[in-house]
């Protein structure tokens, strides 16, 4: 028999548990204590919620409780008022999860229906029995980067779709064009957009040799080999013959479409360069955060990996920090059946997403993840995928091991050996 002592930090017994379903305009709260149930609603506004919640506080002092915990779901934006306000009037906090609120309404209610006065129950219940998730309260620095993480990562989308437009627009009017896709960003592009805006019936009214200087004089150091490549490819795509008038609205376009997605990624750029230093701020303050490390992770990565997650002292175990991210893995397993094993997803989606990032350019064999990926699918022939998440699984715990041990240099040969083993070998 396995036996293991744990504490439990909030008491429920000195607390008033006050349980809230969140919509985007009502509020509705639910507060038990033995004989009495105290139920009400309010407007999702801040002087409505802060004068309830002093409400159900005094209420909690008249049972003889110290203070109120305010639950609920998170809901993404409609709860931020409520738990802004708890902070602000001392109150403590915490969130449910909201599939395990589902499933404990239908096991109270013994029916699968749902109502705005079920829930605050289901709520309520599973606080009482401290099956809560804790509210992180952030340092400005890192709520600041977290941000600045978010609105990078909608930056990086709006890249993406621009891309995807202007690509589209340049082979419907330069039907021959066969570059490679990131030749439009150099510097050999930008001079093809600027002076042509990609149009090829004007590439070959020119003329050879004034294209060719004119590219030249823009794009210092061009290929001969391009500029051929480019003059073949609008010499047979004029043979389309699209309307003059049709084929100046395509070149304003992608003129528009270029110019927003410059834009875009100069914006990009700043906010990485603004999140890096930050970093460098926090490293300032907590030694203990790993330097970035060229062949390891750069210092745009560590960036967003700390947005994610932020300070990694807040995790005692490698494992809470796989559960936050959504990396732990789930067993489905039932008498003779194995299903398979995945992770939850259930953290920061973004976080993963990064991760993902990190790894990618280590995996190569002559990386730093090279014989560990290859192994997991030569030997253990494990997918792609699979395999991609393995290593992003112990990237992320020796990440928290790194941040643990001192955060000092990176030592290669400590990485893939645990600390007896690294004794014995000294």
């Amino acid at each position: 028999m396995k036996v293991t002592k744990t504490t439990i930090d909030f008491k429920p017994a000195h607390n008033l548990n006050v349980s809230c379903d969140v919509h985007k305009k009502v509020l509705y709260f639910l507060a038990r204590l033995p004989g009495f149930e105290y139920s009400d609603t309010c407007e999702n506004r801040t002087r409505d919620i802060e004068r309830k919640l002093r409400q159900f506080a005094d209420i909690a002092q008249e049972h003889g409780k110290q203070t109120i915990r305010v639950v609920c779901e998170p809901t993404g934006e409609y709860d931020r008022g409520l738990l802004r306000t708890a902070h602000r009037l001392g109150f403590m906090t915490a969130y449910v999860n909201t599939e395990n609120v589902k499933k404990y309404r239908q096991i109270e209610t013994n029916d699968d229906g749902k109502t705005d006065t079920k829930d605050p129950r289901g709520i309520g219940s599973l606080a009482d029995q401290e099956r809560v998730i804790q509210i992180r309260d952030l340092d400005e620095k890192y709520v600041t980067l977290r941000k600045l993480g978010a609105v990078a990562e909608e930056e990086e989308v709006a890249i993406v779709r621009l891309k995807n437009r202007l690509h589209r627009e340049i082979f419907n009017f330069f039907a021959d064009y066969d570059m490679k896709k990131d030749f439009l960003y150099t510097k050999s592009g930008r001079a093809l957009v600027n002076n042509y805006g990609c149009n090829p019936y004007r590439i070959v009214r020119a003329g050879f040799k004034r294209f060719e200087r004119r590219m030249r004089k823009s794009a210092k150091g061009i290929r001969t080999k391009t500029l051929n490549r480019l003059w073949h490819a609008a010499n047979a795509s004029v043979l389309h013959e699209l309307p003059d008038m049709y084929g100046q609205i395509l070149e304003e376009r992608i003129r528009q479409l270029y110019r927003d997605c410059e834009q875009h990624i100069e914006r990009k750029e700043k906010i990485e360069g603004r999140m890096i230093d930050i970093v460098n701020e926090l490293r300032r303050q907590d030694p203990r955060i790993p330097p970035p490390t060229p062949r390891v992770i750069s210092e745009k990565n560590l960036a967003k990996l700390l947005a994610e997650i932020c300070s990694p002292a807040d995790f005692e175990s490698p494992r809470q920090l796989l559960r936050y991210v959504g990396l732990n893995l789930r067993e489905r397993e039932s008498g003779r059946y194995v299903g398979l094993t995945r992770i939850c997803k259930k953290g920061r989606s973004r976080a993963r997403k990064v991760l993902g990032n990190i790894v990618l350019p280590l995996v190569p064999r002559h990386k730093l993840y090279g014989k560990f990926y290859h192994h997991k699918r030569d030997v253990d022939r494990m997918c792609g995928n699979k395999a991609m998440v393995v290593v992003m699984r112990n990237f992320l715990r020796k990440f928290w091991g790194w941040y643990h041990a001192g955060g000092g240099e990176f030592d290669e040969t400590r990485w893939f050996t645990c600390q007896s083993q690294a004794e014995d070998a000294a």
